[in-house]
């Protein structure tokens, strides 16, 4: 596979990027793609794996790789594969979802191939030769992984292989039994969760058997609580006798308090109509004499009014001659009156100063002779109203007393009618109390040490309650006793079954330790020693040693991965050792200066991606030829020194193992002079890349 061209549209920081972007096609050989940290170089190569495989190929999700300043995102990426042309476009948007598309070129028009994601998938595999697991160890060197690899442990690199190597069967056998271990240990929890042993289970059968004598015992007392208050219920009226029985003996006592309040008030009235005795013929008399005595004195009132009435008029006209000759003084006793001034104040006529004195003198006699009258009047008049006042009593209280008289009458049919349903209460006391065949109600009270028929209700009550809650309790006991002996026949199988789970937990523990051995010892030892011995380390060390000199300047020349035995503390494991052409001896890695391991460690990756295309580790693993001569390098020149990334990129120019090899690095490299670069940098908010020498 070749990559020709790279167009993207929101995807992460490169908002608008057509790669190259003079209509012609990305070159083949080594591009190094350069830039300062954070600028977009490794999101060139995710834009490529999303466009071919989708989201699985990213760390990020989708809606991750949307520009900050846009809704979508859309990755067209142009390849060839074995002189054919295809087209990949993909797009992204919260809205829509994905959506793919796969064109071929036919002539020079391209030609819709796939438009679903599955179907564009299974196309591109077809194309391809190989799908995502093993293209992400075919064609992509990730960040980091070289430096992995340059500090692997022998188990480590060794697991390391079987995954980049995908050797199904055994893994699928190891992942089986793994799975067989995971099941067998779940269904071991679960039953040891589940299990009691024997003697617990028989322990509370016991239990349950205590506790069933003990419900017999309390259901024993509980039927003689039953039939004692049975038994007293028996004698005792049911509940509607009991009923009725209460409301007459209400009825009777509230007409008796009726009629005591009535014969009281009849009391109170006799005594306030001055009598001694409700007989009609007195009462009748009674009235008679209060009449004629209200009449006479009705009449004296009148006579006391008249006489005072007429004091009271004569007293006004003494009063007012009074104020006349008061008025007609003050005429004639006015100061600076000469006396031809003095006229009479009745005739109008002059008169002299000794006739103005002489009348002056009269005038107040008569007024003092007027004064002395209107006092006689008016202690007449006050003896007269005193008397009056006395009358108006004496009328106050015929009239309470006729009207006592007249309530004494009435009051009388009450009583009368009162009595009468007092009567009949009674006699329908004794029909009820007849027919429950008791001879009396206060026999019937003594008996049950009840004073009234309320509490001897209220008693009944009590008792029916007792006896609910007896039969209640006792029903519910009988349950308790059903139950512990379902209990009982339950925990008689659960203890068979519980000895059956025993010997069953022990064969399932025995195994899974059966099958930890074949997985740890047997399939596991399986691929270190026949695996890697005798197929892969021959075909890794061959492609390997090649890139080995050209990296370390020949200082270095092959490679050897040595198995080693599994240990009590560890698995399997693979032993990386070096040659030295210069000590001429075999070096272990932590034998190597940090370049020098980083160096052989690219070599190694490197050696592997050529394996990835041709490789069958197993005879049982499909053969798969991929198509693919691309790989994708993400920084691995950044334990390099400058004699060591120099080498590496001199030879990568050389390499005719791949088609296409795209070099990450933000490490100033020499002797790449007249490599195709794309450069990356920032552009605003975004980020930009373009294709040079």
């Amino acid at each position: 596979m070749k990559l020709l061209k790279l167009e993207l549209r929101n995807f992460k920081p490169f908002l608008d990027l057509t790669l190259p972007d003079d209509g012609s096609t990305l070159p083949g050989g080594l591009i190094i793609i350069r830039g300062p940290n954070s600028t977009g170089k490794s999101s060139l190569l995710e834009a490529i794996l999303w466009a071919l495989w989708g989201p699985d190929s990213v760390e990020l999700s989708n809606d991750e790789l949307i520009s900050f300043s846009s809704t979508f995102c859309s990755v067209v990426l142009t390849f060839e594969v074995a002189g054919a042309q295809y087209k990949v476009d993909r797009s992204y948007n919260p809205a829509d979802k994905t959506n793919v598309v796969l064109f071929t070129k036919s002539g020079k028009a391209w030609k819709r191939i796939a438009d679903k994601t599955q179907s564009v998938a299974t196309k591109i595999d077809e194309i391809l030769g190989l799908e995502w697991k093993q293209a992400q160890n075919t064609i992509l060197v990730r960040q980091g992984e070289v430096a992995a690899i340059s500090t692997a442990g022998p188990v480590m690199l060794r697991n390391l292989l079987v995954d980049i190597y995908d050797i199904e069967l055994l893994n699928r056998m190891s992942s089986h039994l793994e799975y067989f271990e995971s099941d067998l240990d779940s269904k071991t929890k679960a039953l040891r969760a589940d299990y009691r042993s024997p003697e617990d289970v028989k322990e509370q059968i016991e239990q349950s058997k205590k506790r069933i004598l003990n419900f017999e015992s309390s259901i024993k007392d509980r039927k003689e609580e039953i039939l004692s208050t049975e038994k007293i219920l028996k004698g005792i009226p049911d509940d509607d006798k009991l009923r009725t029985l209460n409301n007459i003996v209400s009825e009777i006592a509230r007409k008796e308090h009726e009629l005591e309040l009535t014969n009281k008030e009849i009391e109170r009235n006799l005594s306030q109509a001055g009598i001694l005795d409700a007989e009609t013929e007195i009462i009748q008399a009674r009235l008679d004499s209060l009449k004629r005595e209200k009449e006479r004195v009705d009449a004296e009132r009148e006579s006391l009014n008249t006489k005072i009435t007429s004091l009271s008029e004569e007293m006004g006209k003494v009063s007012g001659l009074q104020s006349d000759l008061k008025e007609k003084i003050d005429i004639l006793s006015k100061p600076g009156r000469s006396k031809d001034e003095v006229i009479c104040p009745t005739c109008s006529k002059p008169l002299s100063l000794k006739e103005r004195d002489r009348l002056v003198s009269e005038y107040r006699h008569a007024i003092r002779e007027g004064e002395t009258k209107v006092k006689e009047l008016d202690k007449d008049r006050k003896l007269q109203i005193v008397d009056a006042k006395k009358l108006e009593q004496r009328l106050s209280a015929i009239s309470l007393s006729t009207n006592a008289a007249e309530k004494v009458k009435t009051t009388q049919e009450q009583v009368r009618s009162i009595q009468q349903a007092i009567e009949k209460y009674e006699q329908d006391l004794s029909k009820v109390l007849q027919a429950a065949g008791i001879a009396d109600l206060n026999t019937l009270l003594k008996k049950f040490n009840t004073p009234t028929i309320g509490e001897l209700q209220s008693y009944v009550s009590a008792l029916k309650g007792d006896l609910r809650g007896a039969k209640k309790g006792t029903s519910d006991i009988e349950d308790n006793i059903r139950k512990e002996q379902a209990l009982i026949t339950e925990l008689e199988g659960k203890e068979v079954m519980m000895k059956q789970m025993g010997a069953e937990i022990q064969e399932m523990e025995r195994l899974s330790q059966h099958a930890k051995y074949v997985r740890r010892n047997l399939v596991n030892g399986f691929v270190a020693d026949y695996i890697f011995q005798k197929r892969l380390i021959g075909i890794i060390r061959s492609a390997t040693n090649q890139y080995v000199q050209f990296f370390t300047n020949a200082q270095y020349t092959s490679i050897d991965l040595e198995p080693t035995p599994a240990t009590k503390r560890s698995g399997a494991g693979l032993l990386l050792k070096i040659w030295d052409e210069r000590d001429q001896a075999w070096k272990k890695t932590s034998q190597l200066s940090f370049g020098d391991r980083t160096a052989i460690s690219l070599a190694l990756r490197l050696g592997i991606s050529r394996t990835m295309s041709s490789i069958r580790p197993l005879k049982d693993s499909p053969i798969i030829t991929p198509r693919v001569k691309t790989v994708m390098l993400d920084e691995p020149l950044g334990g390099l020194d400058k004699a060591r990334r120099e080498s590496v990129v001199s030879n990568l120019i050389n390499d005719s193992n791949f088609e296409q090899i795209l070099l990450i690095t933000h490490t100033d490299v020499q002797g790449w002079e007249g490599v195709p670069i794309v450069e990356v940098a920032k552009a605003g908010f975004g980020s930009t890349a373009t294709l040079g020498q």
